[in-house]
């Protein structure tokens, strides 16, 4: 399989490449050179004609780029999260790509009380411009996979630093679980059109994890234990 990494000298970027490139033919993308990966891009896909030139030749799309800022001004988050996002989707099209796990947020669900427990089902409660460029991601992903035939995950990742390998709250992705769930975004059969959480496992059920298990069996073996009287807080 030859996988595209858009956003790819990012923190999840970075750490997709080390899990993923001794198992797959990897091409990446980002604005800034990365040198260690031979079949390397630079550009802005907010240029349709960058997102066709990077979708030749590609099984599936790790869609990561964009700018993560929540406190972006819409005059940034349209061209490199809302064009930038379509562009691809409607690249890969052309290009006849068969899948593409997109980058979404946990943060979606953020304005819901702690102690709902976060599924696919609950409508999101985007409260900022970065937030609302992931809805719309992840409905022309819906669009593309429903009208188009494609294959579409959508990963709502929950907090990721570089620095922190392992979980600390529920919230929270490790590395390991990271390229665990996005291997299986690419890899699982028979999908069509899956929104599942990108978290690591915990003692404190305020994701459904179960979701993610049934439909992509994703398994997150790494887990945060949180003391019970400390939920909700």
């Amino acid at each position: 399989m030859k996988i595209l990494i858009t956003g790819a000298a990012g923190a999840v970027g970075s750490t997709l490449i080390s899990g993923l490139k001794t198992r797959y033919i990897l091409r990446v993308l980002d604005s800034v050179a990365i040198t260690d990966i031979e079949d390397s891009m630079t550009g802005d896909l907010s240029d349709f004609d960058v997102a066709l030139e990077a979708t030749k030749d590609i099984d599936a799309v790790i869609h990561l780029a964009g700018n993560p800022s929540g406190g972006a001004e819409w005059n940034d988050i349209l061209p490199n999260n809302i064009v930038a996002t379509y562009n691809m989707f409607e690249a890969s099209r052309q290009n006849g790509v068969r899948r593409i796990a997109f980058a979404s947020r946990a943060g979606l669900l953020g304005a819901y009380p702690k102690s709902v427990k976060r599924t696919a089902e609950l409508g999101p409660l985007p409260q900022n411009y970065y937030s609302i460029s992931k809805v719309f991601g992840e409905n022309i992903g819906y669009m593309y996979a429903t009208r188009f035939g494609m294959e579409v995950v959508s990963v709502r990742i929950g907090n990721f630093k570089r620095e922190r390998d392992h979980p600390e709250h529920p919230h929270q992705l490790s590395h390991g679980d990271c390229v665990r769930v996005f291997e299986r975004a690419l890899i699982h059969p028979n999908i069509s059109y899956e929104i599942v959480f990108g978290v690591s496992d915990s003692n404190w059920p305020m994701y459904d994890l179960d979701h993610g298990r049934n439909v992509l069996g994703y398994e997150p073996q790494d887990r945060s234990e949180i003391p019970p009287e400390d939920w909700d807080m």
